[in-house]
């Protein structure tokens, strides 16, 4: 961006966008970092020499108050002789705000309607908040996707003589299929479907250009749902403003890129601190490095990409093994009770009857470490060599499911040489 671009901001019709609005604080600092050279133009548009002196002006629509015939006679010339205008309607139109900004407008081919745009389908949580994503190509929109236009009035385009070959009139950004909107007829407010209206326009007037919308809260920085913030809101002003001042055969071609908040702050502080003109000089060197060095950063990034695909690789095919014993240790502790129920629950279901012979923690306080559940089945004929390694439950279940009589209150130590007699061990 050229460093001499100076911007005025009209002050002198109750305009609600101003600098020092705290609720457009976004807005302000994006123009004084934008390194646009901004003027308050206070006594209105009654000298075409005076207001010559800016590249651009924005006018938000007046409130309460008309334009003079001479101050619209001065702002059409300033456009015929090549500035630019932004014009900033609102909900309502000219009915609302009690303005008649379209003696000015109508010059340049379009109206603002006296309506407030909603959307029944695509919006953010209100529908008078309408999520826009309908765009003509144009270097106003590029690198946007989406965009949200709360509170907004519709435009109209104006029928032109076939003859007149010095207003071209462009609808940059329509509205959805599922927009409807109120609208004052002259006598009442009515509700209508108006599918694919538009809501940003352009117009080239003669050797000038007009940019218009209909919506001061696109500037907010109160709604981060709806504001300056929200979205692709940020880019579409910066590109408007691009659009009406620059000089594109003198600067070349200037996009708008994404970057990350981080970067963009570092960016500017090297700006700052070497007296640069701005951060376009960053980027131009950057690119230029790239290109120049093509090859080599090329084969350092597919080095780098081809790692982290590797890295990225290794984590999904190792197989992950942890012991078997920490695999155990976290599973629930199961009381004999918890499991008594769940037996409980097996039985009610399937209506079979399950025979329970499972050891309890205290059985035998010289088996605690063990934890084993043994089944009475599994030691029919198949004892091990020491058989005071088995509970005393074990060796009662054995002679039990063996025939094995045994004396009323035997001890352990009988149990086990009863056993033996009988298997001839002993």
């Amino acid at each position: 961006m050229k460093s001499d671009i100076t911007v005025g901001l009209d002050y002198s019709h109750n305009n609600m966008l101003t600098l020092e609005a705290s609720s457009y604080a976004d807005f302000t600092q994006f123009l004084f970092t934008s390194a646009y050279k901004l003027g308050k133009i206070e006594a209105g548009f009654h000298s075409l020499d005076k207001i010559k002196n800016y590249n651009a002006i924005i006018m938000s629509i007046p409130k309460n108050v008309n334009l003079s015939p001479r101050e619209i006679e001065v702002l059409e010339e300033y456009v015929r002789e090549g500035g630019s205008l932004l014009i900033v309607g609102s909900r309502g139109g000219e009915h609302i705000n009690r303005t008649n900004i379209n003696e000015l407008t109508r010059f340049f081919g379009f109206e603002f309607i006296d309506d407030e745009i909603f959307d029944s389908v695509n919006y953010v949580n209100m529908q008078k908040r309408p999520m826009i994503v309908n765009f003509t190509p144009h270097y106003i929109t590029e690198n946007i996707k989406k965009i949200i236009l709360s509170s907004a009035c519709s435009l109209g385009t104006l029928k032109l003589p076939k003859a007149e070959k010095n207003v071209k009139v462009e609808v940059i950004v329509r509205g959805g299929l599922n927009c409807w909107r109120n609208r004052f007829d002259g006598e009442k407010w009515i509700e209508e479907d108006c599918p694919k209206v538009p809501l940003l326009i352009t117009s080239e007037y003669h050797s000038g250009q007009v940019a218009a919308f209909g919506t001061l809260s696109i500037f907010s920085s109160l709604g981060r749902e709806y504001g300056f913030s929200a979205f692709d809101n940020d880019i579409i002003i910066a590109n408007i403003l691009r659009w009406l001042t620059l000089d594109i055969t003198y600067e070349g071609k200037v996009v708008t890129i994404d970057l990350q908040r981080d970067l963009f702050h570092w960016g500017e502080s090297i700006v700052k601190k070497k007296r640069w003109d701005n951060l376009s000089d960053i980027i131009n060197i950057s690119l230029k490095y790239f290109k120049d060095n093509y090859q080599t950063v090329m084969k350092e990034m597919e080095t780098l990409q081809h790692e982290k695909y590797q890295r990225k690789r290794e984590q999904k095919t190792k197989i992950k093994e942890p012991e078997e014993e920490e695999v155990i240790s976290l599973l629930p502790k199961r009381k004999k009770e918890d499991l008594d129920s769940i037996i409980s629950a097996i039985e009610n279901i399937s209506g079979e009857k399950y025979e329970r012979t499972i050891t309890g923690d205290n059985e035998d306080s010289s088996e605690e470490t063990d934890k084993k559940v043994r089944v009475n089945a599994d030691l029919i004929g198949d004892l091990p060599e020491d058989l005071n390694s088995l509970t005393v439950k074990e060796l009662k279940n054995y002679c039990t499911t063996n025939d094995i009589n045994l004396p009323p209150n035997s001890r352990k130590a009988d149990i086990i040489r009863i056993i033996r007699y009988v298997l001839g061990k002993d």
